[in-house]
């Protein structure tokens, strides 16, 4: 299952970097023809999409093929493409007025597009409260000043996975509800103990590896009662107790060999296959690893809740769908989207393609998944914590320059020693100046 995580890894760490400059110029990408503005058919929808997994392309053909069943009038199709290559083909085929009707956008990436123009306000499409229906944060990383320019689809989130052998070895209970996930002292005292047993090489591994990714050590700092900026997003608000005390606790991980010294920030080590191998005891990581993870570990192992300090909170992950301003036909675009987020169709599409619904009665019921049932439906249930505050801040315009700020200074930390109040006034002084550019 190794593509699966190659593609769903560009899906999540690579896109801020894959689209992290400017809009590219002429359209010259040898899809004549599939724009939107000027290439989409006549009565057609065309939706710019990658599938990272067989079951993550089945099902957009599968919703496709539902909606072109009941709407033969304006029937979708869907334009697949590498996905380190999605963003790169959008900006290039919105510098020419050529763009899809609709795009799948990671939700750390709705502000830029939102701010540039790209994207069509919804608004007018839909009704009053519609937002309700669905995860506070979710919808919030959707909008853009107070105003939803995309459909929330799925998303992905963390919790701690474990190895049962070496669990039971040690004699180490796991929590069973999210109340009781282990607080910061007694991971801590945990993983302390896996390493002075020497039942691992190290206790466990965190998955915020590469510069794209830096922004996975902000749900730490929301779970501490800190925040990156100020209540208006227009501020940092990182260089305070909270953000000091977070880098010195996840700095402690690496100055006392609880993870491995290459998993640091602008590593390119795979997490997945120290947890899978053993070299480590847990790891804290993402719900589209469990496929690789059935596939590769010869041990035995589970899912436990993420880890909590003051508060509970987890990564912000998945992608929604977003009319560009290219298309002819916004309305039945609108609609096509409201269609992909009904009930039905998100829990088809999230059981097929292995994703965490965004919708709360979704959330609260759980879904019937094919592949590690129990295991997945402990995401879904985490995937409620991710902070809404935290979705605000990962979609301002700025923050593919805000995540090369965490990466650069976060790394400096974990590597060269550099204090935890120099790194967080670092953090503060790199932030404001992203937000002002």
């Amino acid at each position: 299952m190794r593509e699966r995580l190659v593609g769903r890894r560009w899906s999540r760490r690579g896109f801020l970097k894959a689209s992290g400059g400017a809009l590219v110029g002429a359209y010259a990408l040898g899809m004549a023809g599939c724009g939107g503005g000027s290439g989409s058919g006549a009565g057609e929808l065309a939706v710019l999409t990658w599938g990272s997994t067989s079951g993550e392309e089945k099902g957009f053909r599968d919703l496709a093929e539902r909606y072109n069943a009941q709407n033969p009038e304006v029937p979708v199709r869907m334009e697949f493409v590498p996905p380190e290559q999605a963003y790169e083909q959008l900006d290039t085929r919105l510098a020419a007025g050529e763009a899809p009707d609709i795009a799948r956008l990671q939700y750390q990436q709705m502000g830029r597009y939102a701010s540039e123009g790209a994207l069509v306000d919804l608004s007018e499409y839909l009704d009053e409260g519609y937002g309700d229906a669905f995860t506070p944060a979710l919808w919030q990383a959707v909008n853009y000043e107070d105003a939803p320019y995309g459909m929330p689809q799925h998303t992905d989130t963390f919790a701690v996975f474990y190895n049962t052998d070496i669990f039971q070895k040690v004699g180490i209970e796991v929590p069973r509800s999210m109340e009781e996930s282990w607080t910061w002292d007694e991971f801590l005292e945990i993983a302390t103990g896996i390493k002075e047993e020497g039942a691992a090489d190290y206790a466990f591994a965190y998955n915020w590896q590469t510069d794209t990714a830096a922004y996975r050590w902000m749900p730490l700092l929301f779970q501490h009662g800190g925040q990156l900026l100020t209540s208006d997003l227009g501020a940092p608000d990182i260089d305070s107790s909270a953000g000091v005390e977070t880098v010195a606790f996840t700095k402690r991980w690496f100055d006392e060999d609880l993870v491995p010294p290459s998993t640091s920030i602008k590593s390119g080590e795979q997490i997945e296959t120290l947890f899978s191998n053993g070299t480590t005891a847990m790891m804290l990581n993402g719900d589209w690893l469990i496929p690789f993870v059935v596939d590769n570990m010869k041990a035995g192992w589970d899912v436990t809740y993420m880890i909590r300090d003051q508060g509970m909170a987890s990564d912000l992950g998945g992608n929604a769908l977003a009319i560009t301003r290219d298309s002819p036909n916004p309305e039945a675009a609108a609609d096509f989207l409201k269609f992909a987020a009904n009930e039905e169709n998100m829990s088809k599409f999230c059981i097929d393609g292995g994703f965490i619904p965004v919708r709360t009665s979704l959330a609260e019921q759980g879904l019937d998944y094919d592949q590690s049932p129990e295991q997945m439906n402990r995401f879904v249930e985490q995937a409620t914590t991710v902070p809404e505050k935290m979705a605000q801040e990962q979609t301002v315009p700025a923050f593919g320059n805000i995540v090369q700020v965490l990466a650069d200074q976060l790394e400096a930390a974990f590597k060269t020693g550099q204090s935890p109040e120099q790194t967080t006034r670092n953090i503060a002084s790199g932030v404001q100046e992203a937000l002002e550019d």
